[in-house]
């Protein structure tokens, strides 16, 4: 509001839609399109004290990208890019947990400074430089390069776990979900010839939607994680 990107009308609507759905006011903003995803992190860079940095314009160093696990990158979506005066650059879309930053210093032996940048560009920096399924190939050469071992037991290679935007856009699709299979159920209750084992009370189809809406979400939301 303050650096004039929104409205009084549409701040109060991405507020209230925040709130409902449990995300930061910056990022209901940039899900409702209702300003330029550069200014609005912008924004938010300055409002928690760090740099903005434009990733489609920054070089990434690949030896310091290196460093971490793909896993790592995807789990806490963020990139180490460069480094400036002994510190590693980490760009991220939101401020990372100490000890996280903690667990990054051990990695690089390096102080590490976190910047800001759009999750749009993160996203596209983090499946370029740490493909799904690198770990797994890079196993697989390993285990070429020594035919000797000893043959061993399949094991299911580990699920890389979702990250943030990952899992809000699943929850935001199973809610979806929820509430319209929960008020396509009531109404069938309410209005068809089927309320004499569920009562004559405008409030007695609300239990078995309320059932039926939850059992589809959560077979949807487990679907969604195959």
């Amino acid at each position: 509001m303050e650096n004039k990107l929104v409205s009084a009308e549409q701040l109060e609507q991405v507020t209230r839609y925040a709130r409902a759905v449990g995300i930061d006011l910056h990022e209901a903003v940039l899900q409702k399109k209702i300003a330029p995803s550069d200014a609005v992190m912008m924004a938010y860079a300055e409002s928690v004290g760090l740099p903005f940095v434009h990733l489609a314009n920054s070089s990434i160093d690949e030896e310091i990208a290196s460093q971490i696990d793909p896993m790592t990158a995807r789990q806490y979506s963020l990139i180490p890019i460069s480094t400036d005066q002994g510190h590693v650059l980490l760009a991220t879309a939101k401020p990372v947990a100490p000890d996280v930053v903690d667990e990054l210093r051990m990695t690089f032996n390096l102080p590490v400074r976190c910047v800001i940048c759009s999750p749009a560009e993160l996203g596209v920096a983090i499946a370029k430089h740490y493909p799904r399924g690198a770990t797994r190939v890079a196993r697989t050469e390993q285990e070429k390069a020594s035919p000797q071992s000893k043959p061993t037991s399949k094991k299911s290679e580990p699920v890389e776990p979702m990250n943030e935007q990952e899992i809000k856009d699943r929850f935001l699709k199973t809610f979806a979900t929820f509430n319209f299979t929960a008020a396509a159920v009531f109404f069938v209750l309410l209005y068809l010839p089927v309320s004499g084992w569920i009562g004559n009370s405008f409030f007695a189809p609300l239990l078995p939607s309320m059932l039926v809406g939850g059992i589809v979400a959560v077979l949807v939301w487990r679907a969604w994680s195959r």
